[in-house]
């Protein structure tokens, strides 16, 4: 579908608002010394990975409620994805999880991304639930199981993704688990983040040249009572063990509510181990709602603290 007459004809509606507004914005900017055509073509340069997950509808905590075009298979989603680039012209990268978006035949996936403009960037491992046909089960973690059986079977996991990336053309896989405990007594604190490290070691060792490996932290869920990488400090603290191809992810939603994330940014820039974002947001916890549409401020900041940090030059 060529999306060009739509858009095209949309602007044209709006052109004459829009030159306006831009004109009047340009001059009290101006009044401050600052050039909005600079800061325009700083904006048009921001790019987003989009996640393959992100294309489809109807998720719940509880079940799914599939909507009219809802994508069934991993080609289905690149189209979609194809769909939001063409639509933004800012997202032209794709981050898949796998088993969900498994391909039978890497190359004709990467031939149809390259088709809608798009490239694979990065790579997910899922260990927090049970596939059909699965050996052993995560219900007791993955990474961090006690049964070495178990994290050897997550290890192996993860270096499938990463082998199937690398014939995607991605450059960076990411890691994020389950495991933790939903009373006091049921994980030992300090031998589960030891055995975490031990997992992840191995995966990193089979990063090929010129990747990255991103670890996310998460307070809560889906153990209530404590996760193995609860925060910041212990992502962090694992990155730096693992080596500087290991970088901390923050997910907007892995925090406590009114969580000043910006500071978390901020320390991450500053010990030079932040890696990436999931946009998202939220009231109460991992809600994944719309970047910026419950607390715009507080992407402001992370932004802000962004473009500070590469206007002082900080490495990373």
């Amino acid at each position: 579908m060529d999306l060009q007459p739509f858009v095209e004809n949309d602007h044209r509606r709006l052109m004459t608002a829009l030159e306006e507004d831009y004109w009047h914005l340009g001059r009290q900017l101006a009044r401050r010394d600052v050039d909005i055509e600079a800061l325009t073509a700083r904006a048009a340069a921001f790019r987003v990975a989009v996640p393959s997950w992100g294309v489809a509808t109807g998720g719940t905590r509880f079940g799914r409620f599939a909507g009219p075009g809802e994508p069934r298979d991993v080609y289905d989603k690149i189209q979609d994805c194809g769909v939001v680039h063409a639509l933004t012209g800012v997202t032209p990268r794709v981050s898949l999880h796998i088993p969900w978006d498994r391909p039978e035949d890497p190359s004709a996936l990467r031939e149809r991304a390259a088709a809608c403009g798009l490239c694979i960037s990065a790579v997910n491992s899922n260990t927090f639930e049970d596939q059909p046909g699965q050996p052993r089960s995560y219900k007791f973690g993955s990474l961090a199981h006690t049964d070495a059986a178990v994290r050897a079977q997550a290890v192996a996991h993860n270096v499938e993704c990463i082998g199937i990336g690398s014939q995607l053309g991605a450059r960076e896989h990411s890691v994020w688990i389950g495991d933790g405990g939903n009373f006091p007594g049921q994980v030992h604190a300090r031998r589960a983040l030891e055995r975490y490290l031990e997992s992840l070691r191995q995966v990193y060792a089979a990063l090929p040249e010129g990747w990255r490996l991103f670890i996310e932290h998460k307070l809560y869920e889906p153990a209530f009572y404590s996760t193995i990488l609860n925060d910041w400090g212990t992502s962090y603290h694992c990155a730096r063990e693992l080596g500087p191809r290991a970088w901390c992810l923050v997910d907007l939603g892995h925090h406590a509510p009114n969580v000043n994330v910006e500071i978390i940014v901020a320390r991450l820039i500053q010990f030079g181990k932040l890696g990436g974002f999931h946009f998202n947001d939220s009231k109460y916890g991992d809600d994944d709602l719309d970047a910026g549409s419950i607390k715009p401020f507080q992407l402001f900041l992370i932004l802000n603290e962004l473009v500070d940090a590469e206007r002082d030059r900080v490495d990373g």
